[in-house]
């Protein structure tokens, strides 16, 4: 799951419910976009995939432009949502990539890593100070990505597998990159307008190379790649609702649901049954992202007082 949450988003329908249980909903969501993915990644390319779920989520996301009468941004607001957009569409065909190699579950437990990234990112584009927790945070979540991919015995093709590693840690990275660059635009623009721009950017981006690769969607597959852009932004919009209305740490543990129900989609579709090892990463990189949470928080109430 490769969408993320803004913090403006106005009050709706889903305010009657504990903001946790929207979260979770919202993470099923996204799990479900990733196993409809990996479906289509049986007869499609990535690429193709990518440019479709991002023109469905800019139609949908377009609508509740209008809906809710949003402005979009003045030029130089234009050219940061575009230049954003080049690494959104990036990460999202590599991790893509990295779930048509890998099974579901892994694939989710190495894009759990982004968060830990976003401090050196920010250390280094905003010049925040990374603090101490922070870098033993990240080389915990590291250790736990090692172990997550140790433990396959007759892999078959190593060098396809270690491409889906690359890509799913590139992925991360890039997400990292992309909440970064993501805090200079939530000050100015409101969340469905940046949601429809990361949509809109991404798919005008890709559609040359979908062209360029020439093989177009079926028919009847279509409706497959609208339900990729439809549930990619309503978990869009369960996550902003949630986190519109509770403190970060306290939704983030709603984001851990995701190893489970992509062990149960992968399980129930394909066949996947994840290794031990894919369960103790996921528990390392857990304890290494509630540590810089911990951190982040009191780090936060240092500075109130």
């Amino acid at each position: 799951m490769l969408e993320e949450p803004m913090q403006d988003a106005s009050p709706n329908r889903l305010d009657s419910m504990p903001p946790i249980a929207v979260a979770v909903m919202g993470v099923m969501l996204g799990c479900a976009m990733d196993a409809m993915v990996k479906t289509l990644g049986a007869a499609y390319s990535v690429v193709l995939i990518a440019t479709g779920r991002y023109i469905f989520g800019a139609m949908f996301s377009g609508a509740a432009v209008v809906a809710t009468r949003s402005r979009l941004p003045n030029a130089a607001g234009l050219r940061r949502h575009a230049l954003r957009a080049v690494i959104i569409a990036i990460c999202s065909v590599l991790f893509f990539n990295c779930l048509d190699i890998l099974p579901i579950a892994e694939a989710t437990v190495l894009i759990f890593c982004a968060p830990l990234m976003i401090a050196p990112m920010a250390r280094v584009i905003l010049g925040e100070r990374m603090r101490r927790t922070a870098m033993i945070a990240l080389a915990i979540g590291f250790a736990g990505m090692l172990v997550t991919v140790q433990g396959v015995e007759g892999a078959g093709d190593n060098a396809r597998r270690v491409e889906g590693i690359v890509s799913g840690m590139a992925a991360a990275v890039l997400y990292a990159l992309s909440m970064v660059l993501l805090r200079q635009l939530a000050r100015n623009d409101s969340a469905v307008t940046t949601a429809f721009l990361s949509n809109v950017f991404p798919a005008i981006y890709l559609i040359p190379f979908a062209i360029y690769l020439g093989a177009a969607p079926q028919a009847a597959d279509l409706p497959l790649f609208a339900l990729t852009g439809l549930t990619g932004f309503f978990m869009w919009f369960m996550l902003t609702s949630a986190y519109s209305r509770a403190p970060a740490q306290d939704i983030a543990p709603a984001e851990y649901t995701a190893l489970i129900w992509s062990a149960l989609l992968g399980y129930v579709f394909f066949a996947e049954l994840p290794r031990w090892q894919v369960w103790a990463g996921a528990g390392v990189i857990a304890l290494a992202v509630m540590l810089a949470a911990w951190d982040s928080h009191r780090a936060q109430k240092r500075v109130v007082a």
